[in-house]
């Protein structure tokens, strides 16, 4: 014999809407409140309980001050389990191919290294990949350096000014083949072996 469904508790009063305080929540709380009250309606009703979580989630949900976006900004709302978490993920999911940023503010995304033309970095990428193409793996620093210097597609040199080598000017310690630090660190280049290739 199986068990009569549980009645749902009809002391239970009907759940309201509450004064939302973020603008951006009222499609929330309206979906919150929904959900709430479809689940009073189902045969077997609501527990106690899981009535008063819904209330307490209800009332910070309402009562917050901080837009709530995303399922991990609803799970740090006052009073919210992984319970209610798991029946409004349906919200979440729907509402998160809407979310768009804010106007006057543009979505930041991550961009790649990519190095301008006519400068050192260029001219090793673009002499590396010529090497490459014409069947060499790999070449050495001064070979890099020279042949990079010799393709003249970098501005400044590559290799270091053997004049100013004595010199303690900021600028003038700078030289090309400082960029190869940023190339290897973007995954550019590839470095192995000592002496390195």
């Amino acid at each position: 014999m199986r068990p009569l469904p549980k009645k749902p508790n009809a002391a239970l009063p009907v759940p309201k809407q509450l004064k939302v305080h973020h603008p951006e929540n009222e499609s929330l709380s309206r979906f919150f409140l929904e959900k709430w009250r479809a689940m009073m309606q189902e045969p077997d009703g609501l527990s106690q309980n899981n009535y008063l979580a819904f209330a307490n989630a209800n009332r910070s949900l309402c009562s917050s001050k901080e837009p709530i976006r995303t399922l991990k900004d609803f799970s740090n709302v006052k009073g919210v389990g992984t319970w209610l978490i798991n029946h409004m993920k349906s919200f979440f999911e729907k509402s998160s191919q809407d979310l768009s940023p804010a106007k006057g503010k543009k979505a930041k995304g991550t961009k790649s290294y990519l190095p301008r033309k006519n400068t050192a970095a260029y001219a090793i990428l673009i002499t590396l990949h010529r090497a490459k193409t014409s069947g060499k793996d790999f070449m050495m620093k001064q070979e890099l350096i020279d042949a990079a210097e010799a393709s003249g597609l970098s501005r400044d040199a590559i290799g270091p000014n053997k004049s100013k080598a004595k010199q303690s000017y900021g600028k003038d310690w700078y030289t090309g083949w400082s960029c190869m630090k940023t190339l290897l660190s973007n995954r550019l280049v590839t470095k192995w072996s000592n002496p390195a290739k």
